[in-house]
């Protein structure tokens, strides 16, 4: 029996691969490989390719070193990230965190008409002038003393921090 495809099971008087009785090719041989032809490999180019630049360094010719591509560009990089980081998140926490750069003082002005008031509605006092120390912080337990003019004298008053939102208790006049 034949097939469109060629012969079929045993029924092929001839073995596949096997030539013809008439005709006179030699059998292929199936295990050999023939070498392959290869040549060398041709020298790496860098750059632009130049008829005139020789691919390798002659003898007496100084050694040319070339920078990898993006070499100092990647140093700044590799260096100058992290420390813009740093630096970003300092003045994040800074203007954030209480304490770290954001410092809660009093106000010099109110301050002093705080005082002015107290020693002349608690105490009854003629006040004409009163000095604080600048940038006083707002620390409960915090202590400092205000210089005030009473009655026409130089005093001392103590005040005393009694919250962490600015209330305060001014002593008696020293």
């Amino acid at each position: 029996m034949t097939s469109p495809y060629g012969p079929f099971g045993n029924n092929d008087p001839q073995p596949w691969g096997q030539p013809s009785a008439g005709t006179a090719a030699p059998a292929p041989q199936w295990g050999a490989v023939p070498p392959p032809h290869w040549g060398p490999a041709p020298a790496p180019q860098w750059g632009p390719a130049s008829e005139s630049r020789p691919a390798v360094r002659e003898p007496g010719q100084p050694e040319r070193r070339r920078l990898r591509p993006g070499g100092p560009a990647r140093l700044a990089l590799m260096i100058g990230g992290p420390v813009v980081a740093l630096a970003a998140l300092v003045v994040v926490l800074g203007l954030t965190w209480p304490g770290f750069l954001n410092r809660k003082v009093f106000d010099d002005g109110a301050l002093q008409v705080g005082v002015t008031g107290v020693l002349r509605d608690s105490y009854q006092l003629d006040v004409t002038g009163v000095s604080c120390p600048p940038e006083q912080p707002v620390r409960v337990d915090e202590r400092f003393p205000c210089s005030v003019v009473v009655d026409g004298e130089q005093r001392t008053v103590t005040v005393v921090v009694t919250s962490g939102d600015g209330r305060f208790e001014v002593g008696r006049p020293q």
